[in-house]
């Protein structure tokens, strides 16, 4: 036999072995694994092997072939070579070949064998954390999922060994590259998805042989770890919780319990309060690291919150007996309960967390907290009832707690917010609680099962707390100071409205010597006060977005209404005309641009003249040369309404001077010194004066808390007795009662 014949002989008998051993892998997947097919697809053996078969098998073809060489060298040794490079390299090939069978042989091992496939994949830990190729720890995954569902614990045990490396490690270098950051560590999909899909596979399980499995994902080993643990970020909850539905659809509480158990440990030892450090070389004593003791505040919270959530999920599935387990759970003597309150503090603190009507902390608990069955837009309010229900089984709680040192007192009265707006809060919503624990305390199924005592004066308690909070709110009302930035900018508003209406006076004002006050009519537009909750200018209470703007609206509307009233109750001569007939009946005046001016009171569409009735040389500032003035409001009376009058009959508009007592007693603030324009926001629990002046009058309030709140200004318009003055209003669109006057019967002004 040639050498040929031997290569052949050795490339088809690997052909014949190699070939369908690799196509029984692929389609076989024992794991179920794409991510383990994958990799071995794309191991350099298997395609060495692969390459080199093809090769080999081409190279066969040509030394088949024979084929005559296309050049020659004319040295005898490398025309030789030359003439046998298909036979040489088919050799050379046919060798390489049998190498990489060897390798593809123990590569098909590794694969088979799962221990050996678990060390193959533990070497490519590296590309998982330093280069997030995932595609290895994608198959470590299946193969924990395989080693579950077929309970081959040595394999589970040892792949576990595996992800808590590798939760560690990842820990690690976060905490390493994120040490400036306040966020909480968030783990790849994968992660945290290899974590819920092993609780799954254990759930299904008849036996419950994978304990150590049960404490490293329920028990929150990978996700929190044991020691040197970050924050918790939000996607790490909402995993959490995913994980603790899972268990609870499934019937397995003992799940839940461990995840208690880990979550009662890592509270007391990961999640204690930081002690303050002290800079005692400063006047002021403040904690240096205030920062942190914030921080770690909001971290408890927020882990407390949690588990009240859990709890109220619990009651909501009527797991009272499982409740009570937990009530009963502890690692220490006397015996501690981390994970429930303490004080009443913790418990109204966390009641008034989730009863929220201004959905301010949970605007959507269902993605948070979502209770199995409840859907819709009811399941929002019904997950905050259960919750809060829960929370009142543990202010039941606190009435049954068999205390062991002296300064315990779990039914002492909570401390009350320190801000009015959260007292307000407290206040109207503590009705709810009653009811809460009313409701409780009907359940009698529940009271027994948790052994609480039947009357211990719950309700009263209750009662003692909101009428100690009704009078701490009364008193903070009443010593509450209005905000600065608040009354500020109630002032810049008023400004801004108010100043240009008054300036707009000029428009109509008379320029000549004034007339002595014998031969004038005097009528005063002023200011106005209003009495305001206190509460608009804080905190409070419900903050009202026009707070700044109401008032001065007001006041700029109501100047123009008055002095349009002002004009009506001095025009001599009034006439009532269709729209048709409104410059007719001006025209019938036969006034003039040099001795007369008119004055436009009401909304009047330009356009619809000028454009429709065709109405000439008429603009928005004269018709005909002559000035024409417009305000566009008015009072009703007034409606829309042209005022004619000489322009030596202008009104004199006068900024009176306001009195340094009038200022004093109302706390006025200057405005603007040309028009003078006062604002004021005068708190009348510190204004004993003005409160005195006020109570005169007002006996159904009190003023205490109370602000009085003001526009000030006193502006005269002072008209000639000689005055005359001509009117013609404009027919409204629905005016339909009244009939118009003919234009012909107006006479000459």
């Amino acid at each position: 036999m040639d050498y040929f014949t031997l290569c052949v002989t050795f490339i088809s008998l690997l052909l014949g072995i190699a070939y369908p051993i690799l196509i029984q892998i692929t389609s076989e997947d024992k794991y179920s694994s794409e991510a383990i097919l994958d990799l071995f697809e794309k191991n350099i053996k298997r395609k060495l092997f692969i390459f080199n078969l093809i090769s080999s098998l081409i190279l066969t073809l040509f030394s088949f072939l024979e084929l005559p060489p296309f050049f020659s060298f004319d040295i005898k040794i490398l025309d030789y070579l030359l003439n046998n490079s298909a036979k040489i390299l088919l050799l050379i090939s046919t060798l390489f070949l049998i190498i990489n069978f060897f390798g593809l042989i123990n590569l098909i091992q590794t694969f088979y064998r799962t221990s050996k496939l678990v060390g193959f994949l533990e070497k490519k830990r590296k590309e998982v954390l330093g280069e997030n190729n995932f595609t290895s720890f994608e198959g470590m995954s299946d193969i924990l999922f395989w080693s579950v569902r077929n309970q081959n614990i040595t394999i589970a045990k040892k792949v576990s060994d595996y992800f808590g490396g590798i939760f560690v490690d990842y820990r690690t270098n976060w905490i390493e590259n994120n040490k400036d950051t306040k966020e909480g560590i968030i783990y790849p999909d994968l992660f945290y998805a290899v974590v819920y899909n092993t609780i799954e596979q254990g759930t299904r399980q008849n036996e419950n042989t994978f304990k150590f499995l049960e404490v490293r994902t329920s028990g929150l080993i990978w996700l929190v770890g044991q020691y040197n643990t970050p924050k918790i970020s939000e996607s790490t909850y909402v995993w959490m919780w995913r994980n603790i539905i899972l268990a609870i659809e499934n019937n397995r509480l003992d799940l839940v319990f461990m995840h208690w158990t880990t979550a009662h440990q890592y509270f007391r030892m990961d999640l204690d309060y930081i002690t303050p450090e002290y800079d005692y070389s400063k006047d002021e004593l403040t904690a240096i690291n205030q920062e942190l003791i914030d921080e770690r505040t909001k971290e408890r919270e927020l882990f407390l919150e949690f588990h009240y959530a859990l709890g109220g999920l619990l009651l909501y599935r009527n797991e009272i007996k499982f409740i009570k387990k937990l009530f009963e759970y502890t690692t220490s003597q006397p015996p501690q309960y981390p994970l429930l309150p303490i004080s009443m503090n913790e418990i109204f603190n966390m009641f008034f967390r989730f009863f929220d009507p201004y959905e301010r902390n949970f605007p959507w608990i269902t993605n948070k907290y979502y209770f199995p069955g409840l859907d819709g837009m009811k399941a929002q309010g019904l997950i905050k009832r259960w919750v809060c229900e829960y929370i009142g089984v543990l202010f039941l709680r606190q009435f049954n707690i068999q205390t062991y040192l002296s300064n315990q007192n779990p039914k002492e009265n909570p401390n009350l917010p320190n801000t009015t707006e959260e007292k307000r809060h407290w206040l109207n919503n503590i009705n709810y609680f009653r009811e809460i624990i009313e409701k409780l305390l009907e359940n009698e199924e529940l009271i027994k099962k948790l052994n609480f005592k039947i009357d211990e004066g719950y309700v009263d308690k209750i009662n003692e707390i909101e009428e100690e909070i009704r009078r701490d709110f009364d008193y903070a009302e009443r010593v509450a100071v209005p905000l600065e930035e608040k009354v500020q900018l109630y002032y810049e508003t008023s400004k801004k409205s108010i100043v240009p209406v008054l300036k707009s006076l000029l428009s109509i004002n008379n320029k000549s010597k004034e007339l002595n006050e014998q031969e004038v009519k005097v009528f005063d537009i002023k200011g106005r006060f209003n009495l305001t909750e206190k509460s608009t200018f804080t905190n409070s209470g419900v903050a009202h977005l026009n707070f700044h703007s109401f008032l001065p609206d007001v006041v700029s509307r109501t100047i123009i209404e008055n002095l349009s009233s002002i004009f009506y109750v001095n025009s001599r001569h009034n006439y009532y005309v269709a729209q048709e007939d409104a410059f007719n009946a001006l025209d019938k005046l036969k006034v003039n641009e040099e001795k007369h001016v008119i004055i436009l009171f009401g909304n009047l569409n330009f356009d619809y003249y000028k454009n429709n009735l065709k109405i000439k040389d008429l603009s928005n500032d004269e018709y005909k040369g002559i000035k024409l003035i417009h305000y566009p409001i008015s009072v009703r009376n007034v409606g829309t309404s042209f005022f004619i009058l000489k322009k030596k009959h202008l009104p004199w508009v006068i900024y009176n001077n306001i009195q340094k007592e009038h200022i004093d007693l109302y706390e006025l603030q200057l405005l603007e010194k040309d028009y003078q324009m006062y604002a004021t926001v005068s708190d009348l629990n510190t204004n004993v004066n003005l409160k005195e002046a006020i109570s005169k009058n007002v006996t159904d309030k009190e003023l205490e808390k109370y602000v009085y709140q003001g526009i000030d200004f006193n502006t005269s318009i002072k008209f000639s007795k000689k005055l005359k003055l001509v009117r013609i209003q404009i027919k409204g669109y629905f005016d339909n009662g009244r009939s118009t006057d003919n234009v012909n019967d107006i006479k000459k002004f």
